[in-house]
Order: C-alpha cells, then sequence, then structure tokens
C-alpha cells in the first residue's frame, strides 16, 4: 500500500511539474515571421525584367535619406537577386525601361516596458521611513527589424501600383545576423510561387 501512495504521488507531481512548463518560443529564431501578399489581378508571366537599387533606405523620421551599410545591404540584396534569378527573372537597369521596380526599406522599432513599484508603507511612516520600498521598477526592452520588398509596375495613369510585397520581422540581437535574414528573405520566395516565369 505505501508503494502505491508513493507511485501515486511520484506520477502527480510529475504531472503538476510538467503541466507548468512553458510551451512557448525557445530561440530568437521562433519570433522571426515572414509575410507575402500579392496582386492577384496582375499576370507575373507578362513580365520578366526588373530594377532594383544598390541601397536599402531606412524608413524613419529623418529628412535626409539614410541607408543601411554598404557592408550589409550588399549580402541582403545579392540574396534577393539570386531569389529572382532562380525564378527566371533578369535585373536590367532603371533606364532600360523594366517590367517591374523592386523597392527596399528597413526600419527598426524598440520597445520598452515598464512595472513594478514596490509598495507605500501606509501603516505607519515613521516605521518605514516615509516612502517606497521592494521591488525595485523593472524596466525591460527590446527592438525589432523590419525588411520589406515591394514590387511595383508603372501604371498608364502615372504613378506605382504594388503588385507583390515581401516582408520579414524579427528580434534585433544587437548583430547583424546574415543567416536569419538569408533564411527570411529565402521564405519569402519560396511562398510565392506566381513569381515564377521561366
Amino acid at each position: 500500500m505505501k508503494q502505491k501512495i508513493l507511485t501515486l504521488a511520484l506520477m502527480a507531481s510529475f504531472l503538476l511539474f510538467s503541466g507548468c512548463y512553458p510551451d512557448g518560443a525557445e530561440n530568437t529564431e521562433d519570433f522571426d515571421i515572414v509575410y507575402t501578399s500579392y496582386d492577384q489581378g496582375y499576370n507575373f508571366q507578362n513580365a520578366g525584367t526588373y530594377s532594383m537599387p544598390d541601397e536599402i533606405v531606412i524608413l524613419g523620421d529623418s529628412e535626409e535619406p539614410e541607408f543601411i551599410p554598404d557592408i550589409y545591404a550588399d549580402e541582403i540584396i545579392a540574396n534577393i537577386e539570386r531569389n529572382l534569378s532562380n525564378l527566371g527573372w533578369t535585373r536590367v537597369t532603371n533606364d532600360a525601361n523594366p517590367d517591374v521596380q523592386l523597392l527596399l526599406g528597413s526600419w527598426t522599432t524598440t520597445t520598452i516596458s515598464y512595472w513594478g513599484g514596490g509598495y507605500w508603507c501606509y501603516w505607519d511612516p515613521y516605521y518605514c521611513g516615509g516612502g517606497w520600498y521592494y521591488p525595485y521598477p523593472v524596466v525591460t526592452s527590446y527592438t525589432t527589424g523590419t525588411l520589406v520588398m515591394d514590387m511595383v509596375v508603372n501604371q498608364t495613369a502615372g504613378g506605382k501600383k504594388g503588385v507583390w510585397t515581401g516582408a520579414l520581422n524579427g528580434l534585433f540581437e544587437g548583430n547583424f545576423d546574415g543567416s536569419r535574414i538569408t533564411k527570411g528573405i529565402n521564405q519569402a520566395f519560396a511562398q510565392s510561387p506566381y513569381l515564377k516565369i521561366n
């Protein structure tokens, strides 16, 4: 009988502790998001050439244009060019009147959370010293980075019309992680089979 109770208690404690284990993300990569969208009325089979700038603009509040440093932008642009080439597209200059233009933009967002603050010693301010006490306030922050690829066509009435958008978003660790960006770009084109023209 004692053995059964011990076994039952052990099983119950195992279930109790395993039920409390969170099933959330375990790595930074688990928070990466890839989004694509396209104009279903546009026939990509009628296109085959594209132009793309050699710089990635940082979208922000600055009045003067800012760009991602070339050491990072070159790797990103080369990966986009490789993916489009594999889908049958040819990169040309903007002067060659391409079928579409691919515009690249990026930004970062920092989120700061503040909570806590302790308690007021309201029952006897003289005893507590007349102020706030533990716990100290807690401040945390994280930064996300976003890369957007917009494929646009010139309209006959003027202006441009977006026909495809690919976006990557993920936690920014403070250093450039080309492998995560490469994986995200590859995923954006893999989940866009309608871009294949050959």
